[in-house]
């Protein structure tokens, strides 16, 4: 029932702040600040996706979500655990605050579309380009599919594949 709530409540949130935003596609050349969004149970390599980060020579935030912790994991990364949560599972309000005065070129969710906290989260970021491996919140500009055998590194680099394809 919660989790009902939940999703009623993000896409109405969703729809309402995406309503004036008129979509548009910056090349990756013309791309400077990312954040990208993990969550926990992904697998997840830290290291390579450091090595990653730094070969994209692009200025990167990494948001990683682990709500079933009780303290960050990471001191570099912006890490939410069981107490940035609401009742509904949701970021909670101060949190939201906080994360819309940042403001990206593009933000990558690299979560599945039953993560209600990583897809709040994501389009709670302000940013020129969204890019996500679902539309099911109405919330993505770009949407690159996500398969199981993609690990996020695959995935991130599918969607740079993506973006360079975008011309002027």
């Amino acid at each position: 029932m919660l989790k009902t709530i939940a999703e009623i409540s993000l896409k109405s949130k969703v729809n309402r702040e995406n309503e004036p935003i008129k979509k548009q596609f910056l090349p990756w050349d013309r791309i400077e600040k990312i954040a990208i969004v993990i969550r926990k149970h992904d697998d997840l390599n830290k290291s390579e996706i450091d090595r990653f980060v730094e070969a994209t020579q692009k200025y990167i935030e990494i948001f990683f979500v682990e709500l079933d912790s009780k303290l960050p994991t990471y001191s570099d990364w912006h890490c939410f655990s069981k107490k940035d949560k609401s009742l509904l599972k949701l970021p909670k309000n101060n949190l939201i605050k906080e994360l819309k005065k940042k403001q990206f070129d593009l933000v990558i969710n690299t979560s599945t579309e039953d993560d209600l906290f990583s897809i709040a989260l994501s389009s709670s970021l302000l940013s020129v380009i969204q890019c996500d491996s679902s539309d099911r919140f109405n919330n993505a500009d770009l949407i690159i599919k996500k398969n199981d055998k993609y690990s996020i590194i695959d995935y991130l680099k599918e969607v740079i594949k993506y973006l360079k394809m975008i011309k002027n």
